[in-house]
C-alpha cells in the first residue's frame, strides 16, 4: 500500500502547492467571515461524526487514530462539501473501495492537521473524481471474506471501544 500511499501524498502535495493564494478579505469581523462561508449539513447524515456503520472501518479507525470530527470544522471554516465522504460513512460492505475512501479521509485530514488548508475555501474541491477502485474492477472485492472468524469478536471489541474527540 505505500505506492498508493505515495500516490496519494504526491497527488495532494502537488495541489497544496499549485493552488492559488487567498485574496486579501475585507475588514471583516472572523466570526462572520467564518459564518459566510461555511458550509451548512446534517451531521446525522454522517452519523454524527462518530463513527462509520461498518464494524471493520471502526476498526481501522479505531487503530488508526483518525479523528473524523474534524470533518465539521472543514465544513465550518473552510466550507469544505463533507458529504462527499457521506457513501463511507453508511457503507454495509467491507470492500477495497471502502479502504481507498477511508484513506482519502485520512489523508485529507491529515492535511488539514498540518494546516495545508488554512485560509483556503475548499468549496470547489471535489475529492470523488479519482475512484481508484475502478481499476480492473478491484473496487467490488469484499474483504470481510479474508477475516478469519476466530478474530471477528476481537475486531468487535476494538471496533466498539472508538474514543471520539470533539
Amino acid at each position: 500500500m505505500k505506492p498508493f500511499t505515495f500516490l496519494v501524498s504526491a497527488l495532494a502535495a502537488t495541489f497544496a502547492v499549485a493552488a492559488p493564494a487567498a485574496a486579501p478579505a475585507p475588514e471583516v469581523p472572523a466570526t462572520k467571515d467564518v459564518e459566510a462561508r461555511s458550509f451548512n449539513f446534517d451531521v446525522s447524515l454522517l452519523n454524527g461524526l462518530q463513527k462509520f456503520n461498518q464494524v471493520n472501518l471502526n476498526y481501522l479507525l479505531n487503530i488508526n487514530a483518525v479523528q473524523i470530527h474534524l470533518l465539521q470544522n472543514l465544513a465550518s471554516v473552510n466550507n469544505f462539501n463533507v458529504l462527499q465522504f457521506q457513501a463511507l460513512f453508511q457503507r454495509q460492505v467491507f470492500d477495497v473501495q471502502s479502504l481507498l475512501h477511508l484513506q482519502a479521509l485520512h489523508t485529507f485530514l491529515q492535511f488539514h492537521q498540518l494546516g495545508l488548508f488554512n485560509g483556503f475555501d475548499l468549496s470547489g474541491l471535489n475529492v470523488n473524481l479519482l475512484n481508484l477502485g475502478l481499476l480492473n474492477n478491484v473496487g467490488v472485492i469484499n474483504l470481510q471474506d479474508f477475516i478469519l472468524p476466530n478474530v471477528i469478536p476481537q475486531v468487535q471489541t476494538v471496533a466498539g471501544q472508538l474514543r471520539v474527540g470533539l
